[in-house]
C-alpha cells in the first residue's frame, strides 16, 4: 500500500510539471505555433513515469495530462468547439469533435506512456533514447492525421499569407507539425540524457 501511495504521489507530481512546463512554454510560443503546439521539454515527466513505473503506469498519467490539456486548452468550451472549421473529410460536427478530442488530445498524450516498453531503459542510454523517439513520433502522426482531417481548411491561410501551394498532407504533417514536434523531442532527449547521466532518474524507485 506505501509503495502504491508513493506511485500515485509520483505520477501526480509529475503530471503536475508536465503541466507547468506545457503552459509555460505555450505562452512563449505564441505566434510562433498560432494554432497549437510549442517546443517544450513537457513531454519529459510522463516519459519518466513511464521508465520508472512501467507502461500500464506511464498510460494512466499520459491520459491525465491529456485530460488537463483539454481542460486548458478550453476544448469543452462552446466558443472553441464552434471555431473548429468546417471539413471537406468529416462530415457531421459531433464525429468532427470526437476527432478533435482524440488526435488532439487523447491519443497523443496518452500514448507518450508508451515509451515504458523499453526495458533498462533506466540504466542503458539506447532504450531510454529509443522510448522518447518512439512516443514522439506517436504523437506526431496523431497531430499530423488530424492537422489533415480535421484543420486542413489552414492551409489556405498559409498559401495566400506566405504565397506557397502545399497540400493539407504537407501543411500538417512538415510545415507545422514537425517542427515543435522534432525540436521538442531534441529537447526532451537533451534534458533527460542530462538527468540519466547524472542518475536522477532511479532516486527511491524501489520504495
Amino acid at each position: 500500500m506505501k509503495k502504491e501511495i508513493r506511485v500515485y504521489a509520483e505520477v501526480a507530481i509529475l503530471v503536475g510539471v508536465a503541466v507547468v512546463l506545457d503552459v509555460v512554454f505555450g505562452i512563449l510560443s505564441q505566434g510562433i505555433f498560432p494554432w497549437g503546439g510549442s517546443i517544450s521539454p513537457a513531454m519529459l515527466p510522463i516519459f519518466i513515469i513511464a521508465y520508472r513505473r512501467g507502461v500500464k503506469t506511464g498510460l494512466f498519467a499520459g491520459f491525465i495530462f491529456a485530460v488537463i490539456q483539454l481542460m486548458i486548452a478550453g476544448m469543452i468550451s462552446s466558443g472553441v468547439i464552434a471555431a473548429i472549421p468546417e471539413s471537406d473529410y468529416i462530415g457531421p460536427s459531433w464525429l468532427k469533435l470526437i476527432l478533435v478530442y482524440l488526435l488532439d488530445y487523447i491519443i497523443p498524450f496518452t500514448l507518450l506512456g508508451l515509451a515504458g516498453i523499453f526495458k533498462d531503459a533506466l540504466t542503458k542510454i539506447r532504450p531510454f533514447i529509443m522510448g522518447m523517439i518512439l512516443a514522439s513520433v506517436i504523437r506526431y502522426l496523431s497531430h499530423g492525421i488530424s492537422g489533415v482531417l480535421i484543420w486542413g481548411s489552414y492551409t489556405s491561410w498559409f498559401n495566400e499569407t506566405y504565397g506557397a501551394n502545399v497540400s493539407p498532407f504537407i501543411y500538417s504533417f512538415v510545415v507545422y507539425n514537425l517542427p515543435y514536434m522534432a525540436a521538442s523531442l531534441v529537447f526532451c532527449i537533451l534534458v533527460g540524457v542530462i538527468m540519466f547521466k547524472r542518475d536522477l532518474l532511479t532516486t527511491n524507485l524501489d520504495q
